[in-house]
């Protein structure tokens, strides 16, 4: 078992966790926790911003239970489950899961990734042609 976890967070595909969401810079923030359960949390000079309870983080600081982590203007990060325990390696990858179900396989992805998945967007584009080619096989025929 780990005795600290570190993770760099963003909308990047280099990052430890990814979060599509707008908003989220492509290296947002990182989280880091030590053997004694300290989470703290470092805005990695955004420009959307990362707010605690309401106010802009400049730097970094010791989070406290309870404190509500906002990245950008709207998506709120649940950090408690990266507080150190002796299941602290389970809450962990539970997390993982709870935001994939929170926010949908699209908008968050796990640490190990495959690289071939779409995103929604690349869906979206998709989707739109097949229809425009329907729509012109329609009139053409």
């Amino acid at each position: 078992m780990m005795d600290k976890i570190h993770l760099r967070i963003g909308s990047y595909p280099d990052n430890d966790m990814i979060i599509e969401s707008e908003g989220v810079d492509g290296h947002h923030l990182e989280l880091f926790c030590d053997s004694d359960g300290n989470v703290f949390i470092t805005d990695l000079n955004t420009k959307n911003g990362t707010f605690i309870n309401g106010e802009e983080l400049s730097g970094y600081a010791l989070l406290k239970l309870g404190d509500k982590v906002v990245l950008g203007r709207h998506y709120v990060f649940r950090w408690e489950s990266f507080i150190r325990s002796e299941e602290s390696q389970q809450k962990a990858d539970s997390f993982v899961k709870e935001e994939q179900k929170r926010v949908g396989n699209q908008t968050t992805k796990p640490i190990i990734q495959a690289k071939d998945q779409v995103s929604i967007k690349q869906l979206i584009l998709i989707y739109a042609a097949i229809l425009i080619m329907i729509i012109l096989m329609f009139f053409v025929f």
